[in-house]
């Protein structure tokens, strides 16, 4: 794990989320620890930014099987961001600033505007299953607990079947609508919502579909074509009171709502037992005699391929490393640096001088500067530029550190859709440090910015500040790890609401 991650120095933090672990490298502070765990969350929750306008798209869609929330506040904060983590399964999320003007409508819909609060959705916007004003997080998460049973889930294993239906004292009876399409199930949507909210207090709903659990639906008497809907207790893992429900006409939803009345009060008699609740989700034994023969056949190619690929990739390294090291060692401008730091820094020679006029910036990458920055970070389009910050050195030379990051990322860049350049750190300092302040980090030759300038984010990278062959190596796994983390969006993203381009 050390080695994959690129751990190279104690104490590290490591953050778990979802199975996924993420390597925290900014300075170890409280405000840090709590942003980056954050960052993390709101990707996971896939939170979308809820005004007037996108509402009601937000709420028009259920085929998820998860009710609406929308979290209304001043900013989305860690304690909500935990809460809202715990109960992913039941609810997608939506985020409205206090502060926007375009929430008006939304914000109206609570008791108090002003206050933190949550709307959550059953049915398609305008209607709304509960509004609340939320003082706390305690609150927050009553509210949470409270109504997650209210979306109309769906039995597609024996685990949703046992959290749905429990045999349990306390629990409620179950309804269970058998649908034969996903077409059926949505053009009775709506009807099944209203009758959820109307009986929640005195049944569980949920629905499966008769093709997927034939084997259970056949288990029971009279056969399933006579109804569409049906009524369950359970009284062991094995046993149930079953009742199947008067067919209820798909149009006619106060018929079900009667009939619903009348069989809850009859519920009882001979116990049945329950037929097996077939795993959706789990392949069947032909599909998985195939996959592994495909496995098989893949691997084997593969590792034909792989020992090949391995081979050259080692020869590769070892002759990169090599050639680091030589170049490292025999670097007349390092010499020369040493040299001058020992000698109190004579005035540069000719060849020195020479080199530095024709010494390429950064490995050919362009200069930001205040005539250039409109074209390498435009205002009208959403484009990553990243920005590699440093400056030559006395005598001409490139550090070594601005190279390696330079050149690293212009290979990874490469036919991507990021384009890379370089800005001076003397000539830009100011507004250079804005962005290491907001993130937290130091400002160093080397440094790189990932830059967002439509949307006004960025993230940062900090390298190392040694120029040993051993940290060089390092150095370039690190910018390749930074770079893949930037690109599938795992890294977070620090806001810079005043970004302008650089004077």
């Amino acid at each position: 794990m050390k080695q994959k991650i690129s751990v190279y120095e104690t104490p590290s933090f490591l953050i778990i989320v979802s199975g996924r672990v993420y390597h925290f490298t900014l300075s170890l502070t409280f405000d840090n620890l709590e942003r980056f765990i954050l960052s993390k969350v709101q990707s996971i929750l896939v939170m979308d930014q809820v005004n007037d306008r996108k509402v009601d798209t937000f709420v028009g869609d259920f085929t998820d099987y998860k009710a609406k929330l929308i979290f209304v506040s001043k900013t989305f904060s860690f304690p909500q961001a935990m809460a809202a983590y715990k109960f992913k399964d039941y609810y997608k999320y939506g985020f409205s600033s206090t502060d926007d003007e375009s929430t008006k409508n939304i914000l109206q819909i609570l008791p108090s505007p002003s206050r933190m609060g949550v709307i959550i959705f059953k049915e398609v916007y305008p209607a709304i299953s509960r509004k609340d004003n939320v003082d706390t997080i305690g609150q927050l998460l009553q509210i949470l607990e409270a109504e997650k049973k209210l979306i109309l889930p769906k039995i597609s294993s024996p685990k949703t079947f046992n959290e749905i239906c429990s045999y349990s004292l306390l629990e409620l009876p179950c309804v269970i609508f058998v649908f034969g399409s996903k077409e059926e199930y949505k053009s009775t949507r709506l009807l099944i919502q209203s009758g959820e909210l109307q009986f929640k207090r005195n049944l569980q709903f949920s629905f499966l579909y008769r093709d997927a659990q034939f084997e259970f639906i056949e288990s029971f008497f009279p056969p399933y074509p006579l109804s569409n809907v049906l009524l369950l207790k359970r009284t062991s893992n094995t046993h149930a009171y079953v009742s199947w429900l008067p067919r209820w006409d798909l149009v006619d939803v106060s018929s079900l709502y009667q009939n619903l009345k009348e069989g809850v009060s009859k519920l009882g008699g001979d116990r049945i037992k329950l037929g097996t609740i077939i795993n959706e989700h789990d392949p069947s034994i032909l599909d998985n005699a195939m996959e592994f023969i495909s496995f098989s056949i893949e691997s084997i190619i593969g590792q034909i391929h792989l020992i090949s690929l391995n081979t050259w990739l080692s020869v590769i390294s070892i002759i990169t490393l090599f050639c680091v090291t030589f170049l490292i060692n025999n670097d007349p401008e390092e010499a020369q640096r040493r040299q001058e730091q020992r000698n109190g820094g004579p005035p540069q020679s000719a060849e020195q001088q020479t080199f530095q006029e024709n010494t390429p910036n950064f490995v050919d990458l362009p200069e930001l500067t205040s005539v250039s920055a409109s074209r390498l970070l435009p205002a009208d389009k959403s484009q990553i530029t990243l920005l590699v910050v440093g400056d030559l050195k006395e005598g001409g030379s490139v550090p070594l550190p601005v190279r390696v990051v330079s050149a690293k990322l212009k290979e990874l860049s490469t036919g991507g859709r990021q384009s890379v350049c370089f800005v001076s750190h003397d000539k830009y300092e100011t507004w250079l440090f804005r962005f290491a302040e907001l993130a937290g980090c130091r400002l160093i030759q080397g440094s790189a910015i990932a830059v967002n300038f439509n949307k006004k984010y960025f993230n940062f990278f900090t390298p190392v500040n040694s120029c040993s062959n051993s940290s060089l190596v390092n150095l370039q796994d690190r910018v390749t790890l930074w770079f893949e983390r930037l690109c599938e969006g795992s890294l977070p993203r620090f806001t810079h609401p005043e970004l302008e381009h650089p004077t």
